[in-house]
């Protein structure tokens, strides 16, 4: 598994999803920081990086993907560790 940084964005009003995301994540046994948007800093920094609110959104490594889509996910995280550009 690559070096990743990974940060999911979760909110209360979106619960189900976003904790199908975790389990995505705990199941795959990567390393996650959770942000839950209820909090002002991370709210800000979602809208900073999404112009949005929608949860759950994971960020790997700078590279967004705003909803629960394991395929993209499952690209996010391959075996091959993304290189900003």
């Amino acid at each position: 598994m690559g070096d990743y940084h990974v940060a999911l964005f979760v909110s209360p009003w979106n619960k189900s999803a976003c904790d199908e995301a975790k389990n995505y994540l705990e199941n795959r046994g990567i390393n996650y920081e959770v942000k839950n948007t209820q909090d002002h800093g991370a709210r800000g920094e979602l809208i900073n990086k999404t112009g949005g609110l929608d949860t759950p959104t994971i960020d790997v490594n700078g590279h967004i993907v705003v909803g629960f889509l394991p395929n993209k996910w499952d690209h996010l995280l391959s075996e091959e560790p993304l290189e900003l550009t």
